[in-house]
């Protein structure tokens, strides 16, 4: 089994509706999101071109923009869920997403 990884980073704000103390106030973060992609094959050498993982999840990433206004409720969690979802309907192999809101504090969403 092979695995690749690429990240990349984000800004945007968010607020947390369903969390009583200060997160529940609309603050940002430069978000980290790296994706891990598994295959047991390789085509040329390679699980999948960096370049094309690079290009789908820069598509995706809601850079300067409020979480809410994508999922209600913008926990790393539901983040890291939420992405995950989206990539894998368009890139075989994804396997899990793990999204940082900060060097210390990240959570990732996989599926057994």
């Amino acid at each position: 089994m092979f695995e690749i990884y690429v990240r990349e980073e984000f800004a945007a704000a968010h607020f947390l509706p369903e969390y009583t103390g200060k997160c529940a106030n609309l603050h940002g973060h430069t978000w980290l999101v790296e994706v891990t992609i598994r295959s047991v094959d390789l085509k040329s050498g390679m699980v999948i071109d960096f370049t094309d993982v690079k290009a789908e999840l820069k598509e995706l990433l809601p850079d300067h923009s409020l979480l809410n206004d994508i999922i209600p409720n913008p926990t790393a969690e539901n983040l890291a869920r939420y992405f995950y979802g989206a990539l894998k309907q368009k890139i075989p192999g994804v396997s899990k997403v793990i999204v940082w809101e900060s060097t210390r504090s990240g959570a990732a969403y996989f599926e057994n």
